[in-house]
């Protein structure tokens, strides 16, 4: 029988709700000054609280099962992932690389708390990978864990997601890649995996082109991987995506093949050697290495002379929409520990949400906040029905320049939200261990790095619109994702983008209208889900 400390994953793979003590205080305190009112609001259920998340949910329909599955990830993110998140952001609680052993081996492990390997089981044990788990399901528990920022968890979720869409995708015809599925599919708190994608190298982020790892053939489909990797995030996974150039292969992005690399061969080390860990500004409960590959072994997924392709249509995208769907979930939940704190704290004879200017920041938060979750929750949905109906080919164009918009913009602008939270603290929101928010502003102010900037994706949505002939019917393409709220100047606007004979003047145009456009559209989606469509 469950109890109480049983994880809360692991209660039939659909969990009830546990739980969440109160704190207890510490009221020795000679002005007799607590927060025990302003804690109290902190926990309880991040899903039953978020009315937004459950009208999209009522999209699908969810059986009795998986809702109260979500119930149970909405009780975890609320309780115990959230104090784990924040202990193990404390500098004594960071990763380290374990030191050198005493036989002449170079490092090859980083060591997490244990605090961060149980919130991965629990989070990859919970049945998250199950290939019929519904999509909008899937991406409301990647909103809850998000709203603890990264925590050493939301990369590796995202991450790992890329991993097994990609094996289900190009991979199934390799035994290997079918046993490394079935891992993921079937992972219990017990036992579980997760990946990691390592595409950076150190001339050349996003121009992966670039790559220069090399990729030797051996022997029964398994390859030889042998150079460096430069920013390799959640470096504890079980299995590795990695892009190298094939020997033998072509210049260019053809060249460069795509590779499951498990970081285990035969129980021990698999030809990899860790250089040192970042010093990041955010994300730091994150171990990010440099990583030397020496002949490290793995197997293609895909063609070999189409890996780049396939990394950026299905990995990094994959990331991009956790990226999207992240900063909702950071949105939310600054916006909901400012109105818990603005609730509770008085000055002046009254509580400082009473006062019109902070009151004002408050409704601008939740403003934001709710256009930010709406808008991610309809890329999601855009997202998942081009990858179930890719001959809609028009719908799956506006997914593919909408994914491209929407992370750049979010990723852009919650960093602000954050910090404007942050503020309703005053002293007490810069203090480290009084709030989350430092730590969510610190993972906010580097969420627009995860697989590409702000002006990278902006100019690679606009040269989709280019490459696709969207020149000549932009108003009836606006028109799929803004719908009634397409402005009377969007699509002239975008013909002029799109027209301008200098290329440079038509990369700027585009630069004003595109957040314009995605306002429209987390307008349209906000509306949508308040009315119940």
């Amino acid at each position: 029988m469950a109890t109480r400390d049983t994880p809360w994953c692991d209660r039939a793979r659909l969990p009830r709700p546990v739980s969440h003590e109160r704190p207890t205080m510490d009221h020795s305190s000679p002005t007799g000054y607590v927060f025990d009112d302003y804690l109290s609001e902190l926990g309880g259920n991040w899903f039953e609280q978020d009315a937004l998340l459950r009208a999209w949910l009522d999209r699908s329909r969810l059986d009795t099962a998986t809702t109260d599955w979500l119930r149970g990830f909405g009780a975890a993110a609320a309780g115990q992932l959230r104090e784990r998140a924040d202990a193990v952001e404390h500098r004594e609680n960071l990763p380290f690389v374990a030191e050198r052993g005493p036989y002449n081996r170079a490092s090859s492990e980083v060591v997490l708390p244990a605090a961060t390997r149980q919130s991965l089981a629990e989070i990859h044990g919970s049945g998250i990978w199950r290939a019929e788990l519904d999509e909008r399901a899937r991406y409301a528990a990647v909103y809850l864990i998000n709203q603890n920022g990264e925590a050493g968890t939301a990369c590796s979720t995202a991450c790992t997601d890329g991993l097994i869409r990609a094996l289900r995708t190009y991979g199934t015809s390799d035994a290997r890649s079918r046993v490394a599925i079935e891992e993921l599919e079937k992972s219990t708190v017990e036992q579980w995996v997760h990946g990691a994608q390592f595409v950076t190298e150190v001339q050349g982020g996003s121009d992966a082109a670039t790559n220069a790892l090399r990729a030797e053939p051996l022997r029964d489909g398994l390859w030889a991987l042998s150079g460096q990797k430069w920013f390799c995030s959640n470096c504890t996974a079980d299995y590795w995506l990695v892009t190298g150039r094939v020997a033998g292969g072509p210049a260019g992005h053809r060249g460069i093949g795509l590779f499951c690399v498990p970081r285990l061969w035969e129980g021990a080390p698999n030809g990899h050697r860790i250089l040192r860990l970042k010093d990041k500004l955010g994300t730091r409960a994150l171990p990010t290495a440099e990583l030397d590959l020496e002949g490290a072994i793995g197997w293609p997924v895909g063609a070999v002379d189409s890996g780049l392709k396939n990394t950026v249509a299905t990995v990094l995208v994959t990331s991009r929409i956790h990226n999207i769907v992240a900063a909702a979930g950071f949105a939310r939940r600054a916006t909901r520990e400012a109105h818990a704190y603005a609730g509770f704290r008085r000055a002046f004879g009254r509580r400082i949400a009473e006062h019109p200017l902070l009151g004002e920041s408050l409704r601008r938060l939740s403003d934001g906040a709710d256009r930010t979750e709406a808008g991610a929750f309809a890329t999601v949905d855009a997202w998942t029905h081009s990858l179930v109906r890719p001959d809609d080919e028009d719908r799956a164009l506006w997914a593919r320049v909408l994914v491209s918009i929407a992370k750049a913009v979010t990723t852009r602008r919650v960093p602000n939200h954050v910090y404007e939270a942050m503020m309703v603290f005053g002293g007490n929101g810069i203090e480290e261990r009084f709030c989350a928010l430092p730590r969510l502003w610190r993972d906010a102010a580097i969420l627009e790095t995860w697989e590409g900037p702000y002006t990278l994706l902006l100019m690679q949505a606009f040269g989709d619109l280019l490459k696709f002939g969207v020149k000549g019917r932009e108003r009836s393409f606006l028109e799929l994702g803004l719908g009634d709220h397409l402005a009377a100047d969007d699509a002239r606007e975008l013909t002029e983008a799109l027209g301008a004979a200098d290329e440079s003047e038509g990369a700027l145009r585009w630069g004003e209208l595109a957040p314009k456009l995605y306002a429209r559209f987390e307008a349209r989606a906000l509306a949508e889900l308040v009315d119940g469509r």
